[in-house]
């Protein structure tokens, strides 16, 4: 199949848009919308230091990459990649992620739960089971990327979110009567309160995927890790995962449709009093609980206060 902007042979199809492109165009294509969003949430400006959440994936090498070539030319914004390894048998993020960070010449810097919390997440699963371990891992790396972020004057954390992770994060908010996530959602991390930018947040997944094949496997030769098999195994999120994925392959544009409707809530929210929050992170309170400090407490950790 022909690029639909020019002869070359297409290497990705986009079913809500109906286009086949090439790597040529299927790459401006992707950087356009990246920037346009960090353009229209003035996620760059100068004197800032981005930190990209790096797990050894595609996609966190994806954002890596994009953001490596986006400020190449500037002496007034600095890029660096930070790492949390939960410790997973046979997962190495750390090895993986250091190694995309080495290739492309960012300082990289790492930490891990055995060594912070004295926890390791195979030692989670079996305490808590695989949804409770799955909650606290979220709670605890968000919280040591914090601390790394703080202590190295990060000024804004970049994760690598696709538009699907917002979608299947909404669906399971109403499928599960927790839309206190998506009506107040937190936008930093750590006790520094460090802003968290998404500037793939109106991409597709697999469009991130394929970003990453192209620009980005030069720094692993022998491949990305796999999605987090903690993650892929969550009874709750792979149960949203597929139906979306069969929903969204009959109407290609439903977890775009997702998406936005989450941020239009999200923005209607802000008009109104806010819903009671934990004085210790600033999360929204669910019954009266902050689910986050319950989490900490219950890892000896306490709370943020």
């Amino acid at each position: 199949m022909q690029c639909d902007a020019c002869r070359r042979e297409a290497v990705v199809f986009q079913p809500y848009s109906g286009k086949h492109l090439c790597p040529v165009h299927f790459t401006r294509d992707l950087e356009a919308k990246a920037k346009r969003t960090i353009r229209t949430h003035g996620w760059l400006r100068p004197g800032d230091h981005i930190a990209v959440a790096s797990s050894g994936d595609a996609p966190s090498a994806a954002l890596l990459s994009f953001l490596f070539h986006l400020t190449a030319n500037r002496r007034d914004v600095r890029l660096s990649a930070i790492t949390v390894d939960p410790g997973i048998t046979g997962y190495p993020v750390a090895e993986q992620a250091g190694t995309i960070a080495g290739a492309c010449g960012v300082p990289w810097f790492s930490g891990s739960f055995a060594e912070r919390y004295s926890v390791t997440m195979d030692k989670l699963m079996r305490q808590e089971g695989q949804e409770s371990a799955c909650r606290s891992c979220r709670v605890l790396a968000g919280d040591l990327i914090g601390e790394i972020a703080a202590a190295q004057c990060v000024t804004r954390c970049a994760f690598a979110t696709s538009v699907d992770e917002i979608a299947e994060a909404f669906f399971t908010d109403l499928i599960t009567g927790s839309v206190e996530h998506t009506l107040f959602p937190r936008h930093f991390v750590g006790r520094s309160g460090i802003p968290v930018i998404r500037p793939f947040m109106e991409i597709p997944a697999a469009e991130v995927a394929r970003y990453a094949e192209l620009h980005a496997t030069s720094a692993v030769p022998c491949g990305f890790l796999p999605s987090c098999p903690c993650t892929v195994g969550s009874s709750r999120a792979a149960d949203a995962r597929a139906a979306l994925d069969v929903y969204d392959h009959r109407h290609p544009a439903t977890k775009f449709a997702l998406a936005n409707l989450a941020g239009t809530l999200a923005g209607i929210a802000a008009g109104f009093d806010p819903a009671p929050v934990c004085p210790a992170c600033g999360s929204p309170l669910s019954g009266g609980k902050c689910e986050g400090c319950g989490i900490r407490r219950n890892t000896g950790r306490g709370t943020l206060a």
